[in-house]
Order: C-alpha cells, then sequence, then structure tokens
C-alpha cells in the first residue's frame, strides 16, 4: 500500500475514534438528576419573552419533594432564593470544568439551609444570593443534592437544569449530555408559514404588509405571489414521546432554488444574547396577537451566534417572473424531522412607497428625536434595524399625554432612554411620577428619574408611553386569617395596581422574621414552626413598600 495513503488511513481512523470518544466522553460526563425515567417540559433556547430557556425543565411526576441527585463530583459554589425567577436555585461547580444549576426548588440540603437562613437574618431580606469557598461543600456524583419544588416563578413542580461553563456564562443544551437518557420519536410540526416584504423593497400578493400561511401536514395553504425584497418566517413547535408538552425548535434550513439561505442551531448562548430573541422572532405579532413566528433572515445589528444567513441576511430578491422553490427543513436532536415545500410565485407588481414617517432612527447612528414635551435618545447599536416614528398624543388621564411612538412595536437593546417634560410646578410630590408603558392589554411601570424638571426612564421598545402619578399605598389582605394558628403558617396577600412591590419586611415583637414571597400568586407566607416562634401572645407587624415610596401596614396580635 502506499505510504502517504497508509498514513491518510491511520490519521482518519484515528480522527475517527476520537470523536467517537469524545462523544462518549460528553453522554457520560453526568448522571441523570433522578432515579426514574426522564421526560421533558421544557427544552433548551424555547422562545420566552424577552429571553430564551436557558435549560431544560424535568418533569418530577406531578409533585414536589422529589430528590434530586448531583450529577457529577464538584462542590456547591452559590446557592439563590429569590421571590420570582429562579425561586430556590442551587450551584454546582464540578471537577470536568462544568457547572450545573438546580432551579424551583422545594429546600435545600440541610447545612447549605442552613447557610441561608443564616444569611437572611443577618441581613433581614429574603432575597439571598450566597456564595461558598472553593471545595468547601464538596458533593459526589449520585449523591443527595436538593429536594424539586415549584418555588419562584414556575406554574408546576419540576427541576429547571442547566449546564453552564465554569464562568457561569455561557449555557449548553443539556441534551448533548442526556439524550440516550431521552426517548423520541416525534418529529417537529410546521404551523403556519410567514413571508415578510421588506419595507418600501416588496410586495406579497401585490400587498406591502407580511401575510401568514397555515400549513397543513406538509402542505401550504394558499398561493404566494410576491415581488421584490422578502424574507421568510415559520411558526412551529417540536415534540417527545410520553408527554404532551410542546418545545421549542432546535435546527431551522431555509433553503431558496436548493441553495440554503437561512439556518438556526439552539445548542448554545450566553445570557447577554437573550434580548437578542425579540429581532429574530416576529415581535410585533407575538406582542399584539401571542403568536411566535421566527425570522428565518437576519437584522443587520442582530448578533446572535445561533443564526446564520447568506451574504443577503436570509433576504430573497425576487425579480423573475417565475417560480421559486422555497423549502423549510426543521430537526430535533434525535434526528427527527420535517420538510415543507412551497413555491413563490414571481409576479411583477408596483411596489408602494413607505408609509409617512414623523421620524428616523439609524441602528448604527446615535439618534435624538423629540415631540412636544417628549425626548428620545437612542444610541448606535441599541436598534436591531432602523426604525420609523410616526408619533401621536393621545387623550390620557395621566400627568402628560399619551404618546404612541410608532405604528409597530420595535424592540431595542438596553440603553435606550425616554424623557418627558413635567415642569417643576406640579404639585404632585416628584417621587410619586413614573413613566407608564401602556400596552395592549395592560400597562406596567419601567420607572423614572425625576431631574430639572425633566422624568426620564431607559425602555427596550419602542412603544406607548405617558407619565403617570402613583399616591396609592399598595393593599394587604389577610388569606385565611382563621385557619393561621391552626396549621402555623401567616399568610398576606399583595394589591398593588401601580408601581411594583420594591421593599417588605416582617417583625414579630419588634424582631425580624422571615416571610417568604412568591411573586406569582403575590403571596407573603411566615411559617412559624420553621422559624422558631414560641407559644404565646405576640405582636405581628410586616410593611410593604412599592417603587414610588407608598407604604402598606398590616399589623395584628396573635396568640400562637
Amino acid at each position: 500500500m502506499n505510504i502517504v495513503l497508509r498514513n491518510i488511513i491511520l490519521i482518519f481512523s484515528f480522527c475517527l475514534y476520537a470523536l467517537m470518544g469524545f462523544a462518549q466522553k460528553k453522554e457520560s460526563l453526568f448522571v441523570a438528576p433522578f432515579d426514574f425515567p426522564l421526560y421533558l417540559s421544557g427544552n433548551f433556547g424555547e422562545l420566552r419573552t424577552d429571553h430564551f430557556h436557558s435549560g431544560v425543565d424535568f418533569k418530577t411526576q406531578g409533585v414536589v419533594g422529589k430528590h434530586i441527585r448531583c450529577v457529577a463530583d464538584g462542590y456547591i459554589c452559590r446557592a439563590s432564593v429569590t421571590p420570582g425567577g429562579y425561586g430556590k436555585a442551587l450551584y454546582v461547580m464540578h471537577d470536568n470544568g462544568y457547572m450545573t444549576v438546580y432551579a424551583h426548588l422545594d429546600r435545600f440540603p440541610a447545612i447549605v439551609e442552613k447557610r441561608v437562613r443564616e444569611h437572611q437574618y443577618k441581613n433581614e431580606t429574603f432575597s439571598t444570593n450566597l456564595w461558598f469557598p472553593r471545595n468547601e461543600l464538596r458533593v459526589k456524583q449520585g449523591e443527595f443534592l436538593a429536594y424539586a419544588g415549584n418555588s419562584g416563578y414556575s406554574f408546576g413542580p419540576h427541576l429547571h437544569f442547566e449546564i453552564r461553563d465554569a464562568k457561569g456564562n455561557e449555557l449548553y443544551d443539556p441534551m448533548e449530555f442526556y439524550k440516550d437518557k431521552l426517548i423520541d420519536t416525534r418529529p417537529p410540526r410546521i404551523h403556519a408559514v410567514s413571508i415578510y416584504p421588506q419595507r418600501g423593497k416588496g410586495v406579497v400578493n401585490g400587498n406591502p404588509a407580511s401575510c401568514v400561511y397555515d400549513v397543513k401536514g406538509d402542505t401550504l395553504c394558499g398561493v404566494v405571489e410576491a415581488w421584490g425584497v422578502v424574507g421568510f418566517g415559520v411558526k412551529a413547535l417540536d415534540y417527545m414521546d410520553g408527554t404532551n408538552n410542546k418545545y421549542g425548535i432546535r435546527k431551522i434550513e431555509l433553503f431558496v432554488d436548493g441553495k440554503k439561505r437561512f439556518s438556526s442551531v439552539m445548542d448554545n448562548f450566553s445570557f447577554s444574547e437573550d434580548l437578542f430573541i425579540n429581532s429574530w422572532i416576529d415581535y410585533g405579532r407575538m406582542y399584539n396577537d401571542g403568536e411566535w413566528f421566527q425570522k428565518l433572515f437576519v437584522a443587520e445589528n442582530n448578533k446572535l451566534r445561533v443564526l446564520d444567513a447568506d451574504e443577503n441576511n436570509g433576504w430573497l430578491l425576487v425579480d423573475e417572473e417565475r417560480d421559486y422553490n422555497i423549502e423549510y427543513r426543521l430537526s430535533d436532536y434525535h434526528g427527527n424531522s420535517t420538510v415543507c415545500s412551497f413555491v413563490v410565485k414571481g409576479k411583477r407588481c408596483e411596489i408602494p412607497l413607505p408609509r409617512k414617517y414623523t421620524h428616523a432612527l439609524y441602528c448604527n447612528a446615535n439618534n435624538r428625536a423629540e415631540y412636544f414635551g417628549m425626548r428620545l435618545d437612542v444610541p448606535a447599536g441599541v436598534l436591531f434595524e432602523d426604525a420609523f416614528l410616526n408619533v401621536r398624543l393621545q387623550n390620557s388621564d395621566a400627568v402628560t399625554w399619551r404618546y404612541s411612538l410608532a405604528d409597530t412595536v420595535y424592540p431595542m437593546l438596553r440603553g435606550a432612554k425616554i424623557s418627558f417634560w413635567v415642569g417643576n410646578r406640579l404639585s404632585v410630590d416628584k417621587s410619586k411620577l413614573y413613566i407608564r408603558h401602556v400596552e395592549p392589554d395592560d400597562s406596567s411601570s419601567v420607572g423614572g428619574v425625576f431631574e430639572d424638571g425633566w422624568i426620564s426612564a431607559d425602555i427596550t421598545t419602542l412603544d406607548c408611553y405617558e407619565v403617570a402619578v402613583d399616591t396609592v399605598a399598595p393593599l394587604l389582605h389577610p388569606l385565611n386569617e382563621e385557619m393561621w394558628m391552626t396549621k402555623g403558617k401567616i399568610t398576606l396577600s399583595l394589591e398593588e395596581n401601580e408601581t411594583s412591590l420594591k421593599n417588605f419586611r416582617g417583625t414579630l415583637d419588634g424582631k425580624f422574621i422571615l416571610f417568604e414571597y412568591n411573586s406569582k400568586n403575590k403571596e407573603f407566607t411566615l411559617d412559624m414552626k420553621n422559624e422558631k416562634v414560641k407559644r404565646g401572645a405576640h405582636q405581628l407587624r410586616f410593611v410593604a413598600i412599592d417603587r414610588c415610596g407608598n407604604e402598606a401596614v398590616f399589623e395584628r396580635s396573635i396568640e400562637y
């Protein structure tokens, strides 16, 4: 045999062996966190409001309290407690170079529970972020770690599980390590296709607005005619064996006339990339209708690494009167795939001029827009694409007019600031002013700082805003007060209709006592047994303060 050929074969065999060993090694790095069959209620990278799902959600058979096993040798490096978000969460640094996170816990292991409780009382706070020295709290693979629960912003018992790099910044799909422990023979399903004419440069079916087409099986319903520059989108979900849950799509590919124009593979991202989600999805359709479409083209300032597009950023120029063959390919981690093919008919058509606008904001320039007492500052790089405002004033019962900034909602990265002139003669206490974001079905505070007659706040959408005043204190309601002493638990509910909760504090006989707060149902709970409350008469006092400084006080004399 030729020596060169033999060496090539040897090198190829060695590389193949190494790759196989690497794949096997990855799947053996971690054991399962439970000793029962694994099923997911959520997968990695699912689309969420303003963020991607940063891990997987393991089902816990519908109950709280399941024992979680440590997935690899290492040490507990951090424990955190928050009213929403992860709730009670544990972080483990592993000897293999990865960090794992266990969230929505019911309880920590006893030694961590003790340290957390000591920190909460020392600092007189419920929310906690406690770091532990390297190797102080060693844990071994397979040993008990914590109890699964439903704490934080969780709506059913499960374990939210993450795999990160050692610094905790990079997030990896746990499926890469647990693929052999989960059964999946079901392919993704495409529910609808969306097509987007580029502003002032394209039309679909003679219209400059985007169009949506339902998909039945693998067939698009309807005829698509286009002219000029258009982009594509997809509404799709994935499915797995043994559950009725719906999951996000791992891999999406777009082909036009056999050439790949766009692809996305959701396998790794960092928290700093979260807000790029709002550029990848059809934000206006999600915001107004609650429908999640992913765009198969990339905005100029969308730096999300999981996206890859051709030299035209995924846009298609339809400039010939012919059939353009479009193909979507979607697949999951187990290789299950689905294909949807359809034709876009090139049909020559006049492209109308874009709508008129009051202000143009350019994504790579520093922008300032002013309009009758409103000032908007948007630095370069904050917008994903150029934005065209059509500012309109609307009547409102607030302190100022209601300012509708644009005909469509533009999402942004952090860094933009909106300011309103309210002057210094306003009789209301300036600390009670805030800027209100008016949404289709709700409104929320984005805060506000008053200085020299202006109130300003940071915003991440170009939408609808006004200045309001909050002088109304939150309300505290006792829940099932007649059962407090029987159950040994005191529960108060919070009612706050303007600005959100800023702080709270409970005391018993003048001394701090720990109330746990659950933000999803706005309830504060004092477990008198856990807090070792002595039998007898006590004076309870609880204070809740909103973000405009309004204070609610609840007091009771109790006999425990």
